[in-house]
């Protein structure tokens, strides 16, 4: 007789790896106390994480993100740790309020359209240099772990040369990468006295009328809202927040979306006839593939939902990925299906106060991605086993995804 499943088991590798499955069996009992996990930032071996309630079913997902007043975001548990603290996604009103005023500035759609042609370079040049046409590549090892880099250090202003940096900052504070306290704190604290210098030196050459690199680290410094502007620490730190989320999260996704192209070849020709279907594939890969996967709250005061009493100071864990496949709300969730009438309402961004605003950015470099892929290729195949990792359920994405791209000569 197979043992029973219950929340404490879902950081089980397996489980991880592929958590939907899971959260059918645990679905219908939500809200669930017991689960232990960590935040971003904190230090597996190290830190302690506290038990927690999961949240698994749309409804109950949406209740707790959109009530920013009832559920804190601030994490006593990062904020502890020594990594540091990220803008917005921990922060509560009204310091969120004034941040994101200006970061909602320095996001705006015309400001994401106009990096399209660098952007685009870096797309085509990643490319070139690690696709072999009618070869297996593993475009996890590679593309999908540089290309979001690239562009972070090209916004930031960063020497090119630091693109593996930046992918080993991010994967540590994401807690992507299986590796030693030791080596998570060394990439944390590397990460941190860079962008201390380097936002410095930038203000200094702003300061001196002096031509300054890194559109976003400038749009960082010089962003002003009803005469409010970011102070030093809070640049450096939105430079962090930047890095980790826009080179971990959109990595996992650029994999999870030629995953998509591999492993339903009509969905890939479709769109190759008609391009204009990338804005249902794109919606419909967040939700069936979304990288994140869950986020903590904490409890402000005592509250009720569904039919757990939840009390001042508890923790709570709302499931993004679960409520993606909640069938109350997506029919058939196991199936990749592009005339979803409801495809925007997947949870994979966040939902309320916190969605991310980052989310244009990641849709740029997965329309290039995209875009170019059709240009050069004429058909994506899977040529080996589809790995997903097993470190995190910060994310959900492959750790290995191995392809063949056919050639249109």
């Amino acid at each position: 007789m197979k043992e029973a499943f219950d929340v404490g088991q879902l950081s089980r590798p397996d489980v991880i790896q592929n958590p939907y499955p899971f959260y059918d069996l645990l679905r219908s009992q939500s809200p669930l106390f017991g689960y232990c996990d960590y935040p971003p930032g904190t230090m597996p071996g190290v830190d302690e994480p506290k038990p927690s309630w999961v949240v698994l079913n749309f409804d109950d997902v949406a209740a707790v993100a959109w009530d920013h007043e009832s559920f804190s975001s601030r994490d006593s548990l990062q904020e502890g740790s020594s990594a540091p603290t990220l803008m917005l996604v921990n922060h509560d009103r009204p310091d969120h309020t004034r941040l994101r005023k200006i970061a909602a500035k320095v996001f705006q759609p015309s400001s994401i359209k106009s990096l399209s042609p660098e952007v685009d370079r870096l797309v085509a040049a990643s490319m070139d240099e690690f696709f072999m046409p009618n070869q297996p590549v593993d475009v996890m090892a590679q593309y999908c772990a540089m290309l979001p880099s690239r562009v972070m250090v090209h916004l930031l202003g960063m020497p090119d040369e630091m693109d593996r940096d930046v992918r080993n900052w991010a994967t540590a504070f994401m807690l992507s990468a299986n590796i030693t306290p030791q080596e998570r704190q060394s990439f944390n604290t590397e990460a941190m006295g860079f962008f201390e210098k380097h936002v410095r030196e930038q203000m200094t050459r702003i300061e001196r009328g002096q031509a300054a690199n890194g559109s976003l680290l400038n749009a960082f410094i010089n962003t002003e809202v009803d005469g409010e502007s970011l102070s030093y620490e809070e640049v450096v730190r939105f430079c962090m927040t930047a890095t980790v989320a826009g080179a971990e999260t959109t990595s996992f996704y650029l994999g999870n979306l030629i995953a998509v192209f591999a492993d339903f070849p009509d969905i890939w020709e479709r769109f190759v006839h008609d391009p204009v279907l990338f804005d249902a594939i794109y919606k419909e890969t967040l939700r069936f593939h979304g990288p994140p996967q869950r986020l903590f709250r904490v409890a402000t005061r005592d509250i009720t939902i569904g039919r757990a009493d939840i009390k001042r100071g508890d923790w709570v864990a709302c499931f993004f990925g679960a409520a993606n496949y909640d069938p109350e709300i997506f029919p058939e969730p196991y199936e990749f299906l592009l005339n979803r009438e409801n495809a925007s309402r997947h949870m994979s961004f966040g939902y309320g106060i916190h969605r991310c605003l980052g989310a244009p950015l990641a849709r740029l470099e997965a329309e290039s991605t995209a875009r170019t892929l059709t240009e050069r290729y004429a058909k994506i195949e899977r040529t080996g086993t589809a790995e997903w990792q097993g470190v995190s359920l910060l994310n959900h994405g492959l750790t290995a995804n191995p392809v063949i791209f056919r050639d249109r000569k």
